[in-house]
């Protein structure tokens, strides 16, 4: 939708930005989450190209749609813009050569008594051939979604997230302790923080995307090769917490059901031929061989987070289910 410049928008701010004053024609892509701001699409005459801005804003009252509107959660929204820029300054990059993701053009951030206001300059994954967008996908589709996934794990395998959440994903135990809290007395809060304790030991540990939902991924013509949007919740985890996540979000229960051992021996057929350029052949088995053996926990965590954030939730299906039983069997065999 195309759209003459409002007034609230600070537009002599961006066209300085983007050293461009000629700057002035905006399409609106959409509103960003819980009315923090628009994320829009502009052509640039200085570029002679069309990019995209991420305007973030601090609304000044929040309102959280399922109405976990607390100040923390204010908070930890407002800290996922500013880890965000941090990962397209500094991370990015170290992955350019390994998968397709934005780049990062420009960036500011500004605070005053009027507003408080973070704005993110990328370029336009859609002149880059990425213009697909889905909702669901079959498993065959997911597999280069998951060989993405596998090249960004291998990338930042042992990688330190400074500057990043030292825990990524937006659902982890430390983060949502009001969900917790909320959940219903049983085994699923029982081994919530097993679960949590168990992903963090692991000592393979990565970078994740920690967001790694269909939504967040454009498609190229033929559906072969895929970009990556939204690092919000980018930082320290295992790789199989991100293929959890994208796979619950992709399929459909009976798909979930049939077909994710193939979509796992994908993801780990892929993640091995990476990790096989930086790594000795026999980490590269221990790496993949713990990840897989830890799916189950992925999972159950994320299980817990629906439970206690929206009980009621369509994604908490038979396949989470067992995949939950597993887990708790699995944490139940090991010393706590």
């Amino acid at each position: 939708m195309i759209m003459n410049t409002p007034s609230s928008l600070p537009l002599s701010w961006l066209q300085r930005l983007l050293q461009d004053p000629q700057l002035s024609q905006f399409e609106l892509v959409q509103s960003l989450w819980s009315d923090f701001g628009q994320l829009l699409r502009c052509y640039s005459p200085a570029r002679q190209a069309s990019v995209i801005i991420k305007l973030i804003s601090q609304p000044a009252t929040f309102r959280h749609p399922r109405g976990w509107s607390s100040q923390q959660s204010l908070e930890r929204k407002w800290r996922s813009y500013e880890i965000e820029q941090y990962f397209y300054t500094h991370y990015a990059p170290l992955f350019a050569d390994y998968g397709h993701l934005a780049r990062l053009i420009a960036s500011d951030a500004v605070s005053n008594e009027s507003a408080t206001r973070l704005a993110l300059v990328l370029s336009d994954l859609n002149t880059a051939g990425f213009e697909g967008r889905h909702q669901q996908l079959s498993a065959d589709a997911c597999k280069p979604v998951l060989a993405w996934l596998a090249a960004f794990h291998a990338r930042f395998i042992h990688q330190s997230p400074s500057g990043l959440w030292p825990q990524g994903s937006y659902w982890h135990l430390a983060t949502r302790p009001d969900e917790f809290s909320k959940m219903a007395e049983g085994p699923l809060k029982q081994f919530g923080p097993a679960f949590d304790k168990t992903l963090q030991q692991c000592p393979y540990r990565t970078l994740i995307h920690g967001d790694a939902k269909v939504a967040n991924f454009c498609f190229s013509a033929d559906g072969q090769a895929v970009a990556a949007v939204d690092f919000q919740y980018v930082g320290g985890g295992i790789g199989v917490q991100d293929v959890a996540y994208f796979l619950g979000s992709v399929l459909s229960e009976q798909d979930l059901l049939n077909h994710t051992k193939d979509c796992l021996d994908h993801y780990f057929r892929e993640l091995h031929s990476a990790l096989s350029k930086q790594l000795a052949p026999e980490e590269c088995e221990v790496v993949c061989n713990s990840w897989r053996q830890l799916y189950c926990v992925a999972n159950a965590d994320f299980h817990r987070f629906l439970a206690g954030w929206s009980p009621e939730h369509f994604k908490i299906n038979r396949m989470l289910q067992q995949q939950t039983e597993q887990a708790i069997a699995l944490v139940s065999a090991r010393p706590q």
